[in-house]
């Protein structure tokens, strides 16, 4: 029987594992993997030359250039997400439903969490006037809104947002003054290419956009933990990209360097 926050567990549940949903250990991976394991060296904080340029290619790949010096690599999208959060402060707000990873890890820095309905379309990104109403409320009630997570290609609705429904939320969410983190961890798995296409928030405002993409599960197997976060241009995106290394060296979270490799 699960005890109660009263009986002593804090606002961090932890529950079963949850079922594999990634790819299962592709031989080439594999062959990468074991190549590596012999390195005794760490892998820089926040990655190494060879993951950052890797990952340069696959966003420019995907319409969303930007040099290695606004990429950072972690060990997992949750380390990722926590340092941002870390950094950026305030409140957040999630699309209600969202994927159960988001909200722990800001309800773990003592940082409030509210749910915003989403559209009738789709999931992952809320309905543009529920967010400006919610935005409106905490602020009245003396809260600090700063950041929206959001996805584009959903779970765990499995939706994907069409574009001009994810225009409407991007505007009202920078008009809002949010800063928008996009988890784009499954924007190339299989979905109904005549239904709409996938199209990143960064693509539509980059100055306010943290593009967020975690590798376990659409690209490496679960249990390899590696993911990326690609920072918005300018002063801001530069100040930002300089703290979330800050709380990554704090905290010791580096890829595992025979993993970094097969991510490469």
């Amino acid at each position: 029987m699960r005890r109660t926050e009263a009986e002593g567990h804090g606002p961090v549940r932890y529950g079963p594992p949850l079922p594999a949903d990634g790819l299962p250990v592709l031989p080439e991976l594999a062959d990468v993997l074991a190549r590596a394991a012999h390195r005794a060296d760490a892998e820089p904080v926040g990655g190494g030359p060879a993951l950052l340029e890797a990952a340069r290619g696959y966003g420019e790949r995907r319409g969303l250039p930007a040099g290695a010096d606004r990429i950072v690599a972690g060990p997992g999208a949750p380390a990722l997400l926590l340092a941002l959060t870390a950094v950026l402060g305030g409140d957040v707000l999630v699309p209600r439903p969202c994927a159960a990873w988001w909200t722990p890890y800001a309800r773990a820095l003592g940082r409030p969490v509210f749910h915003v309905p989403t559209p009738a379309e789709c999931g992952g990104v809320p309905d543009p006037y529920a967010l400006l109403e919610t935005v409106r409320r905490v602020r009245d009630e003396g809260g600090d809104p700063r950041l929206l997570v959001l996805s584009v290609a959903d779970d765990p609705t499995a939706t994907v947002a069409p574009p001009d429904v994810l225009h409407e939320a991007v505007e009202a969410a920078a008009g809002a003054g949010l800063h928008l983190v996009s988890d784009e961890t499954w924007r190339d798995t299989l979905h109904d290419v005549h239904g709409t296409v996938p199209v990143s928030p960064a693509e539509m405002l980059p100055e306010h956009v943290t593009v967020l993409t975690d590798l376990a599960g659409a690209l490496l197997p679960t249990g390899w933990p590696a993911a990326v976060a690609r920072f918005p241009a300018g002063p801001a995106g530069d100040g930002l990209h300089a703290r979330v290394l800050d709380v990554l060296t704090a905290l010791g979270a580096r890829v595992a360097a025979p993993v970094a490799a097969a991510a490469a």
